[in-house]
């Protein structure tokens, strides 16, 4: 993924594969949690993230000739290019949750099995109603006649087939919707971790036999080197960004992060860590800022957890919902945003003033809630609770 810094760059109504989005894991902290007290902060931190991305994605993809970009103050404009950057953000915030969640967790092959069921239930359902909807809104488009699709190439089997089972990256297809080759992502992470986690539960002596929690050097020596391959040469490589290996260390970051509050590492092993990172960060011209992200999310969760402020900060009602609906908001505002700005764009005959431009962003944005409201509590909560059912169920 390369970062644009440049506004005057061509800017594409289709979603490109090199713009990051928002790939938080389906199951919200708040969920997760089996604690009375939920982790506000990292849910607060990720409806930040998510909200931040949607605003990125509302400001590349404003049709030409971009009325209320060339209005904006270039400060504004600069913000807008680095709010993009949620995206590590949430990839930081799923290694802390999985990590979380595997804490208790005995790897078998009956596990690994319902381990990952449990996240196509999550996953699935809002992933394919999405793309019905983007497919529906490309036939409307269609329909108007000189309305653009909200993407390019046509919709083959083969395509389609492609999304529908993760693997649209893998092979090469385009996609049909912004930042839904992070789903792709999510997926292998899920059986990296939980397979990783089994090899240090298995392979290496246990500090406590009869529990089901790995030794510091266990973890270190699964998930380390992979997280270290990532930060130091496969994130460099355009041929690794459809694989996790490309992204395995913004997840190692948040899985350190949760297991040196859980004790599982010491201090000074997670401190080794953010110091190999800040020497990487100071010899890093092309992805600093990426990286520097990462680093604040995974130090501002360890500094809340140290204080233990993980219950109380950002604990603000309106934030915790944008979060809890955040995985909905990222996947469906991309086909809300095209059918209500291209329909707004041809009311005004494709030349809408600043003013104008601006109201209809806004109710772009506003729109987009709604209907990530919608999705979540039509789609997307039944599916956590079914998730919930089958994992009470398999215990």
């Amino acid at each position: 993924m390369s970062l644009v810094t440049d506004k005057s760059e061509t800017k594409s109504s289709s979603p490109a594969r090199s713009e990051p989005a928002a790939a938080p894991d389906t199951m919200s902290v708040a969920d997760a949690a089996v604690a009375t007290k939920r982790f506000v902060f990292v849910d607060g931190l990720r409806g930040l993230a998510a909200l931040g991305i949607v605003l990125f994605h509302i400001w590349w993809y404003e049709p030409p000739p971009y009325p209320w970009l060339d209005s904006i103050h270039w400060i504004v404009d600069a913000t807008f290019i680095r709010i993009r950057a949620g995206v590590q953000v949430l990839l930081v915030i799923s290694g802390f949750v999985i990590a979380y969640t595997c804490r208790k967790t005995w790897v078998t092959p009956r596990e690994v099995s319902l381990f990952t069921l449990r996240r196509l239930i999550r996953l699935v359902p809002a992933y394919w109603f999405t793309l019905g909807c983007v497919v529906l809104v490309n036939l409307v488009c269609d329909a108007a006649g000189d309305f653009a699709s909200p993407y390019e190439g046509e919709l083959t089997i083969a395509r389609l087939s492609a999304h529908l089972t993760f693997l649209q990256d893998i092979l090469g297809h385009e996609a049909l919707s912004a930042g839904i080759w992070t789903i792709c992502i999510e997926m292998q992470f899920y059986v990296v971790a939980i397979l990783g986690w089994g090899i240090a539960q298995h392979f290496f002596p246990r500090p406590v036999p009869s529990e089901p929690r790995p030794s510091a050097f266990a973890l270190l020596a699964v998930f380390a080197p992979l997280g270290f391959a990532s930060l130091f040469y496969w994130r460099m490589l355009e041929s690794t960004t459809p694989w996790v290996i490309h992204f395995t260390w913004m997840f190692f970051l948040g899985m350190a992060t949760w297991w040196t509050l859980d004790r599982s590492l010491p201090k000074f092993c997670y401190g080794i860590v953010i110091g190999i990172a800040l020497v990487e960060l100071a010899f890093d011209d092309e992805w600093w800022y990426e990286n520097s992200v990462a680093l604040l999310t995974s130090i501002s969760i360890f500094v809340a957890g140290s204080f233990d402020r993980l219950h109380r900060w950002l604990n603000w009602p309106w934030l915790q919902y944008l979060g809890r609906i955040s995985y909905s908001l990222y996947l469906i505002h991309f086909p809300v945003c095209h059918l209500v700005i291209t329909t707004a764009w041809k009311l005004f005959d494709d030349q809408p003033t600043s003013n104008q431009a601006s109201a209809i962003l806004l109710s772009a944005l506003g729109l987009s809630l709604v209907a990530a409201h919608a999705l979540y509590t039509f789609v997307e909560a039944p599916s956590l609770r079914l998730s919930a059912i089958l994992k009470r169920t398999a215990t």
